[in-house]
């Protein structure tokens, strides 16, 4: 691949909300995972650790995310024009009828800067939601909502690591695309 087909890539990736109810396989998902763990990572620590949830799973982590939108509405009521709020408060009640959610952690290093950590796992998030769309699938990353980590914690029986955030993932409902939003000017300065 040349830099302009990964630029064209990189370009139209959009956070999708709705999906069709195809799955997606084994082996799909483990080749973007695989292919994901390559990111950078701060002391080469490898710190990601991602959780497959799909299936039956799914209707359980789907009432985790609906009892985030109780924490997260007040403050997207003051934020969002109805409209958008309308949609928000859709995707969180359904997910979009996604039929993967990919849950990434970070292991722990208590003499770490936890930025250095986190900002690892974001970085194979990153390259799970290029290599998605490079797939022809679609994603939507699920903001982290400190009120229900426990429950998150609860669904995959973890103890020992730190919830960063999740995936939606499916194939995109093409009748719900909305355009690329245009970047803002004045974001990049040379010194």
């Amino acid at each position: 691949m040349d830099a302009e087909a990964l630029s064209k890539i990189i370009k139209t990736r959009r956070s999708i909300r709705s999906f069709t109810p195809d799955d997606i396989s084994d082996e799909v998902l483990g080749r973007l995972l695989n292919d994901a763990t390559w990111a950078p990572s701060g002391k080469n620590y490898q710190n990601w650790k991602f959780f497959v949830v799909r299936k039956e799973k799914i209707k359980d982590f789907l009432q985790v995310f609906q009892a985030a939108w109780t924490f997260v509405k007040p403050t997207l009521e003051q934020k969002l024009k109805p409209k958008a709020l309308s949609a928000t408060e859709k995707f969180f009640l359904t997910l979009g009828n996604a039929p993967v959610v990919i849950l990434a952690f970070s292991e722990i290093y208590p003499t770490e800067d936890s930025l250095v950590t986190y900002g690892s796992v974001f970085m194979a998030v990153q390259n799970l939601l290029l290599l998605a769309h490079a797939e022809g699938l679609g994603t939507c990353v699920l903001g982290r909502v400190k009120e229900v980590n426990h429950q998150i914690m609860k669904l995959t029986g973890v103890t020992n690591m730190e919830f960063i955030c999740g995936v939606a993932l499916g194939h995109p409902d093409t009748q719900a695309f909305t355009p690329v939003p245009a970047r803002k000017e004045g974001k990049i300065t040379f010194i």
